[in-house]
């Protein structure tokens, strides 16, 4: 797929996610706005690396963009040297601008073809990252050299930990996840997403209903 640098963020982001529909262009004026949305969610952060490694985190809502029946898990773990010079193998030629490899973070994979990003922790509020999506490993796209830009993410853990949000802040997506070992109770993704001015707000993996719940999503 040969695509124009001005588009290749939004493409590097669709292909990470596997987003069905997304919302919105990647003009200056929508740069912009999604710079700030970003800024104020940093606000007040609560975030934890160690809290977020280890057990897939389900997605279960998004925000500009529409899953709907699909089910989409992330599983992040420590980014190791062995993983960082992988990755560094792969992209380094392609990308728009270095990362500073050797503080690479984390390293997540998304979806049953684990597209991943290796992710470094950024200047700015707990949860700050800049990422290298690995675009060569999926083969979906062939990027000229220095062209491919880097990811720009806020993540912040909601409710004591239960939930994680993370926010692309170049094309405005956005997603809360729980453990995937334990869904949580409808009620209780509505209640975290209530006050968030996100954007459209729309239920993701709808089939994947906690048991024990009554509460019933129509």
């Amino acid at each position: 797929m040969a695509v124009s640098k001005n588009n290749l963020i939004w493409v590097v982001t669709y292909l990470v996610f596997g987003f069905s529909r997304v919302y919105g262009y990647l003009k200056p004026e929508t740069l912009k706005r999604y710079e700030a949305m970003c800024t104020k969610f940093g606000q007040d952060p609560y975030f934890d690396t160690e809290m977020i490694v280890g057990k897939p985190w389900r997605i279960y809502y998004t925000w500009n963009m529409k899953l709907e029946n699909k089910c989409l898990d992330m599983v992040f773990k420590n980014a190791t040297p062995r993983i960082v010079q992988r990755i560094f193998n792969d992209m380094s030629e392609y990308l728009e601008q270095q990362p500073a490899w050797d503080a690479a973070t984390l390293h997540a994979t998304l979806g049953r073809a684990r597209h991943e990003i290796l992710m470094f922790a950024d200047q700015g509020p707990a949860g700050s990252f800049v990422a290298v999506a690995n675009v060569i490993r999926d083969g979906n796209i062939s990027p000229t050299r220095s062209a491919v830009p880097l990811l720009k993410f806020q993540l912040k853990l909601v409710r004591e930990g239960k939930f994680l949000i993370m926010m692309d802040c170049q094309v405005g997506v956005s997603s809360l996840s729980a453990r995937a070992d334990y869904p949580p109770f409808r009620s209780e993704i509505l209640a975290a997403t209530a006050h968030l001015d996100l954007g459209d707000g729309f239920p993701a993996c709808v089939g994947d209903r906690n048991t024990q719940e009554q509460f019933a999503v129509k």
